[in-house]
Order: structure tokens, then C-alpha cells, then sequence
């Protein structure tokens, strides 16, 4: 069996990969640093030559559709709330979410895992016009647009859209926030809100009415690989599952290392209400998958849709 590369991760669901105690018989994982976005081309992941590869979904169908010569693992291994990473000026004019029609919205990327999930919940679900918004984005896109897509203006790829945003010159910024100090900067301002206040209640109810809580990164497996041994995609994704309980069950001991209080009991409530949120498989999210392909379509990622076996390994169709 071979050694295969495994994308550096921080998730607490696929530690368990690392340290050893969930993997695959004969199979050596080797942790190797790999960038889940794509701003241009990857010549490792176009062609192929690549174990297993955290991947942002806002690539993931462009691809695939692109022949970029991988296969997919119904693994989502990251989620999290798109809603609440919607900032809005308090001056703009926008006191509900269909009121984004003709303003101006910062990002850094136009078509990535946040912003795709954004636009597409905004407008089945609250009632936004697509077509009439404006974006400011500061990285251009690698794959193709179908179709018509609203304005996109290329800006300063240094400029903090944070500092956009208070000082006016967007009227509302989507996109993904992993700093603590520039959270707290924009639930602090006075100028600027979140355009869903109550956006922990809102993805509850997406969740359950509407089987969707946001993947943000799948996990993916080079082509070559799968086709020599048409086996490992089941046996890894089997690994990953195990990986996940192991990480539940040490949340359960008390064991989990994370510095929260009452982290036992405050998972037992998530599962109380949400279930399994990180639930891995086509079948559990059929409905998320679905809404997500649709969306690609709908917003000019991919020119047509693409079915289960075009987008996942066969050893995982009947997960």
C-alpha cells in the first residue's frame, strides 16, 4: 500500500488521523501543507498528483467540470455559518436582506465556498435579487463565468475590507473572518451591523427545514491514486468517519483539549438540537449537495449540472 499525503488540518474531527488512532491498514499518512484555495493553476491537483487534499467547495465543481483529474469523498470536514459573516453599514439603507439589491458588496474572492453559499441562501430563502447586486472582490477569478453574473469590480487585494466597510465605501462585506480582534472590531462598531442579527437561531432553521448547514471545505483524492487502488476511496473515507467518533468520544471523556467550559455539556445540547452537524456521506446530504450544485448553476460556476457520479468516487455512491 502506498504512502499518501494528507493535508495539514486543525479540525478536531480528523486529529485522530494524525495521532494514529484511526487510518488505514498498510497505508502511511504523510501531513503535507496544502493551500485549500485556488486563485490560479495547481498543477498537483489539476494533474492529478496528490493524496488527499482539503479543498475550499467554491473550486470544487469548477474542477471537476474543468477535468481536473481528482475524485471527491462526501467528507465535509469544515462548516460554519455563512450568515454570520454578513456585515452591513447601518447608513446604507439595508434593513433586510432583499434591500442588498444595487449595493455595493466587498469580498475577497467572488466565487468561494462563503460567497457561493451566501448568494444562494439569500436569494431562495430571504429574497434577494442577485442580478441587481454590485461586488468589489480583490482576487480574480481562475475558472470560467457562464452566463450573465452581477458586477464585479477587481480592488485593492491589500485594502482591509473591514475599513472599507466602516468608512463607506462598501455597503456591505461577505467573507470569511478567521481573526479574533477583527471580530470584535466589527460587533463593537456603531456604523455597522450583521445583516442577520439572529443568525444562530436562522442556521437552526436552515438546517432543519432545509437540510443545509454550510460546508466550507471536502476533502478530494488524485485520480491516479483512486484508479490504482479503487479500494482506498471507501477505506479512507471509512478512516474519516472513525476519526470523527474518536473525536466525539473524547468531547464525551471530557478528553477533547479544548478550552471551553461545560464543553460536555454543551455538546450534548448540539446534538440535542442540530444532530450530527458535521454528518459525512451523500445520503445525509443529499439536500445540502443538491442546493449547493444548484447554486453553482445558478450562479455561472458550472455551465450544467452535474450528477453523483460525476462528482464523487464510486466506492463512496451508496454512503
Amino acid at each position: 500500500m502506498p504512502t499518501i499525503s494528507l493535508s495539514k488540518m486543525r479540525y478536531d474531527i480528523t486529529l485522530p488521523l494524525f495521532d494514529g488512532r484511526a487510518g488505514v491498514e498498510g497505508v502511511t499518512f504523510a501531513p503535507q501543507a496544502d493551500s485549500p484555495m485556488v486563485f490560479g493553476d495547481v498543477p498537483a491537483l489539476r494533474a492529478g498528483n496528490s493524496g488527499l487534499w482539503d479543498l475550499n467547495l467554491g473550486y470544487w465543481l469548477n474542477g471537476i467540470e474543468a477535468g481536473w483529474d481528482f475524485v471527491t469523498l462526501p467528507l465535509f470536514i469544515k462548516r460554519k455559518s455563512v450568515l454570520q459573516v454578513i456585515f452591513v453599514r447601518t447608513d446604507a439603507g439595508i434593513e433586510r436582506p432583499a434591500d442588498l439589491a444595487g449595493k455595493r458588496i466587498g469580498s475577497r474572492s467572488y466565487r468561494t465556498s462563503v460567497t457561493i453559499w451566501a448568494r444562494g441562501l439569500l436569494a431562495e430563502h430571504y429574497g434577494v435579487d442577485l442580478a441587481a447586486t454590485r461586488w468589489a472582490v480583490q482576487t480574480a477569478e481562475y475558472f470560467p463565468q457562464h452566463g450573465t453574473a452581477p458586477k464585479v469590480e477587481q480592488i485593492d487585494p491589500k485594502a482591509s475590507l473591514a475599513d472599507l466597510l466602516i468608512a463607506g465605501e462598501i455597503d456591505a462585506m461577505i467573507t470569511d473572518i478567521s481573526d479574533g480582534p477583527l471580530w470584535r472590531r466589527l460587533e463593537s462598531s456603531p456604523t455597522v451591523r450583521r445583516l442577520v442579527p439572529d443568525y444562530a437561531a436562522e442556521d437552526l432553521r436552515l438546517h432543519r427545514d432545509h437540510g443545509v448547514f454550510p460546508p466550507m471545505h471536502l476533502m478530494v483524492m488524485g485520480g491516479p491514486l483512486a484508479r490504482a487502488h479503487p479500494e482506498m476511496p471507501r477505506k479512507i473515507y471509512d478512516a474519516f468517519e472513525k476519526a470523527k467518533s474518536l473525536a466525539y468520544l473524547d468531547t464525551v471523556n471530557d478528553r477533547g483539549g479544548l478550552t471551553l467550559v461545560d464543553m460536555r455539556e454543551r455538546f450534548f445540547e448540539q446534538q440535542d438540537r442540530w444532530g450530527d452537524p458535521w454528518v459525512y456521506g451523500i445520503k445525509a446530504n443529499r439536500r445540502m449537495i443538491d442546493a449547493f450544485v444548484r447554486y453553482n448553476l445558478e450562479q455561472g460556476a458550472i455551465k450544467s449540472p452535474l450528477s453523483d457520479r460525476q462528482i464523487f468516487a464510486a466506492g463512496t455512491l451508496d454512503t
